[in-house]
């Protein structure tokens, strides 16, 4: 009887933390924050004010996009007691040893990407980017707000991915799992009409994962992303591609 009633009288068990599903919603802001930011606001710029020079729409639509990021990570940082510091957490200190890490992490990055644009050559000679990056991408106009706007955008995308999910997952699931999921997401997020394209997405997130893993600091994630872009759009914009082919 008493036991029964030791029992009834207990608070409830918790329940499991479905960290699959909040993981991947919040995952999913990646596409809903600064993706529908960046290219909806530049649309508007470009259509509405056609004066304005095209580096500078997307300049403007990155920027707004970041800022909009960052917000985002705050809010769910303190919603989803993720417990980031966002004071430190995109520090470079110490810089000698963070350095070394990107410059690894980045040689690696390039050999990856380098193999896997060759296979994609060799296999799906056919394959375009879709037309509102190539459209994005091709534009003329100042290098210096094109590549800022780029590292803008990457860096969209690693604090919510690197900053918001994987953090997520960590703490409930473990580094393993949070670093195979979240580059899944990154993965089906971008898309591909290629398995190749798909694998190299996949290996860049989880590239980008180990490096967060290794320095602490969501700035390197950010940095190897936005460079990884830069490159891919030197090979279209200085059309390099006879080069890779």
């Amino acid at each position: 009887m008493n036991d029964a009633g030791s029992v009834m009288g207990s608070p409830p068990a918790p329940k499991k933390e479905r960290w699959l599903l909040r993981s991947t919603t919040l995952a999913g802001l990646t596409l809903a924050v600064p993706s529908l930011t960046y290219f909806g606001l530049n649309e508007i710029l470009s259509e509405g004010y056609p004066s304005l020079p095209a580096h500078m729409a997307e300049f403007l639509a990155a920027s707004a996009a970041l800022f909009l990021t960052i917000l985002t990570f705050k809010v769910y940082n303190e919603k989803e007691n993720i417990g980031l510091d966002i004071r430190s957490v995109f520090s470079l200190k110490p810089f000698g040893r963070t350095a070394a890490v990107l410059a690894l992490f980045l040689l690696a990055d390039l050999v990856l990407t380098w193999t896997g644009l060759k296979l994609i050559y060799l296999y799906y000679p056919d394959t375009e980017a879709p037309a509102a990056i190539e459209k994005l991408w091709t534009s003329g106009g100042n290098l210096f707000f094109i590549a800022v706007s780029t590292m803008f955008i990457a860096a969209c995308e690693e604090i919510m991915l690197r900053g918001l999910a994987l953090n997520y997952i960590m703490k409930r699931a473990g580094f393993l799992k949070a670093l195979l999921w979240t580059s899944f997401l990154f993965m089906i997020f971008h898309g591909s009409r290629n398995w190749i394209s798909l694998l190299l997405i996949f290996s860049n997130g989880a590239l980008y994962a180990l490096a967060y893993r290794r320095t602490g600091s969501l700035a390197v994630p950010c940095l190897l992303h936005g460079l990884h872009n830069l490159i891919l759009r030197a090979v279209v914009i200085m059309d390099l591609d006879p080069w890779l082919s």
